[in-house]
């Protein structure tokens, strides 16, 4: 999707470098706005508490990571001068009834998901509950609020940067068979999915500040959604399983009042046989829809999207040639260049002259009406 006619081989980079320089820039930027807003509200601010309370620190955090998708947008459009909705499907938009295909699937399968942690848990014979004590609704309920508002933007913004702008900025370097070197060994890896999958999922892990079991349960759901945007030609079905996936976890968090940790800690291997089973489960029922439903997988014929500039649009022959045109007196003499409009019209045509004559009246055979 990113190798459009426009593509050179220092544009990727380039544009690399341009959107992490933006995402520094704006994180920095909105930090120094949340530090003074912190302190003019009377609260100490802290390397782990921007803004000083837990609910503002949740709203700040999920609104720097939603960040992420207007300054990916600049840059596909800007610095790779191509369209931004080649960022959302191979269709160059958002496939919202398939997204709410999605939205559906992914909601059973979120339920098997913690039904597995669940089951894990009982059978380790740990003690611990399955989720903590009510935290009260005075602190639960501003933070569902927050929630429900913020985490979809900073979920599929996560998507649209990383399944999305990352995976085609790796893909662009996959020469075309009928380029030039397109036929090489290492143009045909290129054009396969691999490589892109494995630097989207592996970027997706290290961003996020976990350590041991948490990494592994990060780097498979980064992983399944980078293969199944591949395989689904979209962002729909990862930003659908990211969502709910997002919402249930810091719902929970909320609810037994642990906000502050929900974003680190070192996970459990029940997490990653959890996660891997949600993948596994809605990657199957996702693909068994596409295949039914005859989901489009690739681009169709844009001029975005082939290997050529398109073609300049030239005028109809007709317009340029110049037409004779019949005076009263039955003498013929020339027309002006490029106009068909001094024909006065026959009993066979309409007031238009060719070449409309032949679509029925008023503009086929009949009585002209002059000036319409």
């Amino acid at each position: 999707m990113a190798r459009t006619w426009r593509f050179r081989w220092w544009i990727p980079p380039l544009a690399l470098v341009t959107a992490v320089l933006l995402i520094l820039l704006t994180q920095v930027v909105l930090l120094l706005a949340g530090n003074v807003a912190a302190l003019l509200g009377g609260r100490t601010p802290t390397a782990d508490s921007p803004l000083g309370a837990e609910i503002p620190d949740l709203a700040f955090m999920l609104i720097v990571l939603a960040t992420m998708t207007p300054i990916v947008f600049f840059v596909a459009r800007v610095v790779q001068w191509r369209r931004v909705g080649g960022l959302f499907s191979v269709e160059g938009r958002m496939r919202w009834g398939w997204l709410g295909t999605c939205f559906l699937v992914a909601l059973p399968v979120l339920a098997a998901y913690l039904g597995v942690l669940y089951v894990l848990q009982l059978a380790g014979g740990s003690g611990e509950a399955f989720v903590g004590p009510f935290v009260g609704a005075e602190r639960f309920l501003p933070a569902l609020a927050v929630i429900l508002l913020l985490v979809p933007f900073q979920a599929s913004a996560e998507e649209f940067a990383l399944r999305g702008f990352l995976m085609q900025l790796v893909g662009s370097y996959g020469r075309g068979a009928a380029e030039r070197r397109g036929g090489s060994p290492v143009s045909r890896l290129l054009r396969t999915p691999l490589l892109g999958i494995l630097v989207s999922g592996t970027v997706f892990t290290l961003l996020h500040d976990y350590h041991g079991w948490a990494l592994a349960d990060v780097a498979v759901f980064g992983v399944a959604m980078a293969w199944l945007t591949w395989y689904t030609g979209g962002l729909e079905a990862a930003i659908a399983l990211h969502v709910v996936h997002n919402l249930a976890a810091f719902t929970l968090s909320a609810f037994e009042g642990t906000l502050a940790e929900a974003a680190t800690g070192g996970g459990s291997w029940e997490g990653v046989v959890g996660t891997a089973t949600e993948a596994v489960l809605f990657c199957s029922a996702v693909v068994l829809l596409a295949r039914r439903r005859g989901l489009r997988r690739t681009a169709p014929g844009d001029p975005d999207a082939v290997q050529a500039p398109p073609e300049r649009r030239r005028l109809p022959h007709w317009v340029m040639r110049p037409s004779p045109v019949q005076d009263p007196a039955g003498a013929e003499r020339p027309g002006v260049h490029g106009s068909h409009f001094q024909t006065p019209p026959g009993p066979q045509q309409g007031p238009y002259g060719p070449p409309y004559g032949g679509y029925g009246p008023p503009y086929g055979g009949g009585t002209a009406h002059p000036g319409r």
